[in-house]
């Protein structure tokens, strides 16, 4: 009896194995090294020799986006390129749309016959950006949330349609579109891409960098001048601040939807910029051009109303 539970246990320890490449074995070890060991013991103050950056925030975001490119490379393994990133995109979204621009674009450039499937997942998690201010005010500012709500229904249903399109023409694209992820090029170079998720995360953070110094520079000088500096780092960032002072009797329903639609106008040019820096021209003006028609007919709606 403990001969056969022993045989047992080594058979599944065999089988991830078999089923990992090497790389992938490296890859995932790096990753956990870097978020269970690295990441706890760096510092989290500020440096003034590197302008005021906090080392643990700038590897909090590494961290983040070699997770993401993790998240997208075992759906795609799993569900193939179709389905696999473009749900992976809309699940990412909901943690930031900007880096899962980032992880999309720098698979959409590494392989190209993954581009479309690659857009698709990066427009999904445009989708999940509404739907995700749409949960954070009905949880701050319920009385809010109803005069956004169908702002945010519209540019759900703009960018997830949007990006079942991109899914369908993935598909239309061939079989080099809807292979496993183990017969393609990334297979062999593993789930990670760190280069280009260094440069992405030191972009984020140089933003970062530039809206603290502006907002030190120019104090609060307005209410959607300090939404629009806080929305190039992070669109959700203002949300809960419009949810507080409308709690407090400040500003009207009217002036937060206001505000939210111009966090997520404004972080949509951070999206833009990481969209071009990681995938190219291409990749950038198809996800541009996404944001593009969603800001517009949702700003025609708040401004009907």
């Amino acid at each position: 009896m403990r001969q056969r539970w022993r045989t047992a246990f080594l058979s599944g320890l065999r089988r991830p194995r078999a089923w990992l490449s090497p790389q992938e074995w490296r890859d995932g070890l790096l990753l956990a090294v870097l978020a269970l060991i690295i990441l706890p013991l760096s510092p989290a103050e500020p440096l003034p020799w590197l302008a005021g950056l906090r080392i643990k925030a700038l590897l909090g975001l590494l961290v983040l986006l070699l997770g993401l490119q993790t998240l997208g490379y075992i759906a795609l393994r799993l569900l193939g390129a179709r389905t696999g990133l473009a749900l992976a995109g809309l699940m990412s979204g909901l943690i930031s749309s900007t880096a899962t621009i980032a992880s999309m674009g720098q698979r959409a450039r590494a392989e190209p016959s993954l581009f479309w499937a690659c857009c698709a997942g990066a427009v999904m998690s445009t989708a999940a950006t509404w739907l995700q201010a749409s949960l954070m005010l009905l949880t701050l500012a319920p009385q809010a949330a109803r005069a956004f709500l169908p702002i945010s229904a519209l540019g759900l249903v703009l960018a997830g349609s949007a990006g079942m399109a991109l899914a369908a023409r993935a598909k239309r694209a061939g079989p080099a579109a809807q292979a496993p992820a183990a017969s393609s090029e990334s297979a062999r170079q593993g789930p990670l891409r760190l280069k280009e998720a260094a440069l992405i995360a030191v972009m984020l953070s140089a933003v970062t960098l530039l809206v603290s110094w502006a907002q030190s520079q120019f104090g609060q000088t307005g209410l959607y001048a300090s939404i629009a500096l806080a929305a190039l780092a992070d669109a959700h960032a203002p949300v809960a601040s419009l949810a507080g002072l409308y709690s407090e009797g400040q500003i009207n329903t009217h002036q937060v939807a206001q505000g939210v639609m111009l966090a997520i106008a404004c972080n949509s040019l951070t999206r833009c910029l990481t969209a071009w820096l990681a995938g190219g021209l291409r990749y950038a003006l198809i996800v541009a051009s996404v944001l593009s028609i969603c800001l517009l007919l949702t700003s025609l709606l708040l401004f009907s109303v």
